[in-house]
């Protein structure tokens, strides 16, 4: 189940990159199109899961914590940044700004409101795993907006649209922050140098590593955050690491070699010591 977890977030990736490079300066068409492919590979994992009834408690738990929520989260991730383009005022930029600072202003309290599922998510806990991501014997009912809902326990669990809207917040709060340092006033932008180091291995790859630097407490005297110093790596390497702690947690699953990239560093150094000793004692 892993597997085809990482096969439909390749195929929205890669679709999304296509879409983006199509229409750079249309963020309406890029959202419409995305949502919609989005919600086809959704479809395909329903009909492919959700009426099974061989599926073990364990694959039950990676589906509808990792599988539908990451793509219902995607969902509303661009149905929110749709909402928040289609209102942003076209000029001057100091408005433009500040508009994007309101809305992030607001989803950082909807985070907020939200706290201890969000913490839940953000630290890839799984101690609750099966009170939140088994199905129930029995529907149960959900309000929204003063309306109750009657939610069918076959196709779903009480959590998994809490946690697919954590996980939407979160997404929205990086668009958001990515816009605002968009805006930042050219007169104080550096220029990169043109030997600028550019990362060649997978996003993976430096995620095993930055997690290993963060475990390890290498900076700030072992104080600087996961978050810090994931961010200090996408700009160093000007890349978008998307949702690492959803990496991290396919590292994690990993059945043979856990420290994949960090154990070819090791061998690789050693290669080299041995190297430069037969040059120095032939």
């Amino acid at each position: 189940m892993n597997q085809i977890f990482q096969k439909i977030n390749e195929d929205i990736t890669t679709y999304v990159k296509k879409l983006e490079e199509q229409y750079r300066h249309d963020s309406s068409q890029i959202t419409e199109m995305a949502i919609h492919f989005i919600s086809g590979r959704l479809e395909f994992v329903k009909d492919k899961f959700e009426n099974l009834n061989t599926l073990s408690p364990e694959d039950e738990i990676f589906y509808f914590k990792n599988i539908k929520c990451h793509l219902l989260a995607l969902i509303q991730y661009y149905y929110t940044v749709q909402r928040i383009e289609i209102k942003k005022p076209a000029i001057p930029l100091r408005k433009i700004k500040k508009y994007y600072l309101k809305a992030l202003y607001k989803i950082k309290k909807q985070i907020g409101g939200n706290h201890f599922f969000y913490n839940y998510y953000k630290t890839n806990s799984n101690k609750l795993d099966r009170q939140f991501f088994t199905r129930l014997e029995h529907d149960f009912f959900l309000p929204n907006d003063g309306i109750i809902m009657d939610i069918d326990k076959r196709y779903t669990t009480p959590s998994v649209y809490m946690f697919a809207n954590v996980e939407a917040l979160e997404m929205t709060r990086h668009y958001l922050k990515k816009k605002i340092k968009s805006l930042t006033s050219p007169q104080i932008t550096i220029q990169p140098k043109q030997s600028r180091l550019k990362w060649t291995s997978s996003k993976s790859d430096l995620i095993e590593s930055i997690y290993a630097l963060h475990s390890a407490g290498v900076f700030n005297n072992g104080k600087a955050d996961l978050k810090e110093i994931a961010e200090y790596f996408e700009e160093i390497f000007d890349l978008d690491l998307g949702q690492y702690n959803r990496v991290f947690y396919d590292i994690r699953a990993r059945k043979n070699n856990k420290t994949k990239f960090l154990d070819s560093l090791r061998d690789a150094l050693i290669k080299r010591m041995k190297d430069t000793d037969n040059e120095l004692f032939p």
